[in-house]
């Protein structure tokens, strides 16, 4: 059993279970993480079970997203433009875009990313900087994020830090949500710089 999960529930995670115990969350979770190992890798195997806090945490796809910054970023993947639809599948309907374009000039940009939030045009030029996404863009997505209601969209750093590095983390919280993971939890917030 994992001390975690009740906190990360309090928090509004887990909300589609909320009708199951901890003990059939925490089953439900490995049930499904040996689904996905079969699918991805064709062969049974036995993960392990998770029970740290990011552990079960990343596993609430309709909260949080986990994002590599070295996302092969080119005119023919549309990194921006796929982004924008990760954060709007998490935005619990709150963060509604439309419209999106983006707008490569060359292979090395300048690129332009262009949507609607919530009805309203947003244009952002991220700088190009190889395969790597220009983190200043989920200021941009956050920002739009906070006009729109109760929720936001919070980079995480873990407790201590742990969490920074390569991948990026983004929570939708209640403030009062995000409060509750600092002082239990532990994790750190912050803004992309």
């Amino acid at each position: 059993m994992s001390h975690h999960l009740p906190i990360l529930r309090k928090a509004g995670f887990f909300k589609q279970y909320q009708n199951l115990s901890d003990d059939e969350i925490l089953e439900t979770l490995y049930q499904n993480r040996k689904k996905e190992y079969v699918e991805v890798f064709g062969l049974d195997y036995v993960p392990g079970k998770t029970y740290d806090d990011l552990g079960l945490a990343i596993q609430d796809n309709t909260k949080m997203l986990d994002i590599n910054l070295e996302a092969d970023v080119c005119e023919e993947n549309e990194i921006y433009s796929r982004l924008l639809d990760a954060f709007t599948g998490i935005s619990n309907g709150q963060f509604l875009t439309t419209d999106i374009s983006e707008i490569w000039e060359t292979e090395e940009g300048p690129v332009s990313v262009v949507f609607k939030s919530n009805g309203q045009k947003i244009k952002y030029d991220p700088a190009y900087n190889e395969d790597w996404i220009d983190g200043t863009f989920f200021n941009v997505i956050c920002k739009e994020m906070k006009k729109s209601g109760p929720e936001e969209f919070y980079l995480c750093f873990g407790p201590n830090e742990e969490w920074t590095g390569q991948n990026v983390i983004y929570i939708r919280l209640k403030a009062e949500e995000k409060e509750l993971l600092e002082t239990e939890l532990q994790w750190e917030f912050g803004e992309f710089k």
